[in-house]
């Protein structure tokens, strides 16, 4: 694997490294198989920012799974939320009687997971449980319970496994601070 020093340089500090980050997937996906054993689990996923969580954290699941990605968005290029969420909804889904676990790579002010078990709620599920890799510790605009959490973080931006800014830093393999 080639080094990412160009992009690692744009680093203030790394908060969660690959290997850390791997075990806990492993960890919750365990955890998964668990409380969803014998079950078909329908994943409804928030992309982009969760697809390196996802990608790792499904391939670790042996259930059958039906995947359903969504895009939702509070930032809209910037590092704080806005408190404006566009979300788009697949046409034609279905999630009423189904065992739905909706994942995201961030739980921040708690918007967009809300309105998101909201609107899955309304559709009268079986059972609906929410995971995140992150829970950043902050005041929060919306309640939102977490069935599953890899790591609780504090209140700071950050970049990596997925997550961006303007587009960039979502290869790394691990989770950092960029530099001010």
């Amino acid at each position: 694997m080639a080094p990412l020093t160009g992009i690692l340089s744009d680093l203030d500090r790394v908060l969660l490294s690959a290997e850390e980050i791997h075990d806990r997937v492993a960890t919750m996906a365990a955890q998964i198989q668990r409380d969803y054993d014998g079950k078909v689990i329908t994943v409804v996923v928030l992309m982009d920012g969760a697809l390196f969580f996802v990608a790792d954290l499904l391939r670790q699941i042996d259930l059958p799974i039906r995947l359903v990605t969504l895009g939702a968005s509070s930032y809209h290029g910037g590092t704080q939320s806005t408190g404006q969420i566009a979300i788009q909804w697949p046409s034609g889904a279905d999630f009423s009687n189904q065992d739905v676990l909706l994942l995201d790579d961030i739980l921040d002010t708690g918007l967009t997971l809300s309105a998101l078990r909201d609107r899955l709620l309304a559709e009268s599920p079986a059972s609906l449980r929410t995971a995140v890799l992150l829970d950043k510790k902050r005041p929060r605009s919306h309640d939102c319970p977490l069935d599953y959490c890899g790591f609780e973080i504090a209140d700071e931006f950050i970049v990596g496994y997925g997550m961006d800014y303007q587009g960039r830093f979502r290869n790394l393999p691990c989770i950092g601070i960029l530099k001010p």
